[in-house]
């Protein structure tokens, strides 16, 4: 038996297919989500204004308040109860007033100890000791010459010799300074009991050997040469 092609069904598998058959909505998919509620969450609650700026004028007026009323953070009040040989209150005051005094020691310690030693025994064949050297210990106008102009040469010190070099100070030490540090070494290192110097005979060698341009000798020293 002939079937005509132009009357017989068409094959399924020509069929057209609509993809939209076969492919699930994605509304459909996520319809049971869609269903479910919100999870709750909390909500931020700034609070009132007015909490905001009360709190920040009693912070104004509290710190005004202890501004105007509050005690010092000082000693002052436990001054009647300090042991004997503590400075009182007006002690302190004048100290002040009169400036800051220099530490000879901290002079001596921050620029010469690296070479005559913290005790001032200096170091054999290089440096000398200043400790019982009589050029620190009689005439207070040579260790003053020393320190502002310098030392070169052969100098002979407790039987010792040497022979080096001691930079000048005077540019880089005001005359309390060095005065402090003349007065350190000569009433405190070893068995030095020189009376100290002031700093205004030091500024008056400072003046008299101002046209100084070279380093003393020991000879020089000894002579007296200005």
């Amino acid at each position: 038996m002939m079937i005509d092609k132009d009357t017989a069904p068409a094959s399924s598998e020509n069929d057209p297919i609509d993809p939209m058959d076969r492919e699930l909505s994605t509304l459909e998919i996520h319809h049971a989500v869609m269903r479910e509620a919100s999870d709750p969450d909390e909500a931020f609650d700034p609070g009132p204004r007015w909490f905001y700026v009360l709190s920040i004028v009693a912070l104004v007026v509290a710190g005004f308040y202890l501004g105007q009323h509050m005690g010092v953070f000082g000693t002052t009040a436990h001054i009647g109860y300090l042991p004997p040989g503590v400075p009182r209150g007006a002690e302190v005051a004048a100290a002040k007033t009169a400036g800051p005094s220099i530490s000879g020691a901290t002079v001596y310690n921050g620029k010469c100890s690296s070479c005559h030693q913290p005790n001032g025994q200096g170091v054999p064949g290089a440096f000398p000791p200043l400790a019982g050297s009589p050029f620190v210990v009689e005439d207070p106008a040579i260790p003053v010459r020393i320190v502002l102009r310098g030392l070169h040469g052969q100098i002979e010190v407790e039987g010792a010799t040497y022979n080096g070099v001691m930079p000048a100070w005077a540019d880089l030490l005001t005359d309390a300074e060095i005065a402090a540090v003349v007065s350190h070494i000569r009433g405190k290192l070893g068995d030095n009991k020189a009376e100290p110097v002031k700093e205004d005979f030091v500024a008056r060698i400072r003046q008299e050997t101002a046209s100084r341009t070279t380093p003393w000798t020991a000879e020089e020293l000894k002579g007296g040469n200005p």
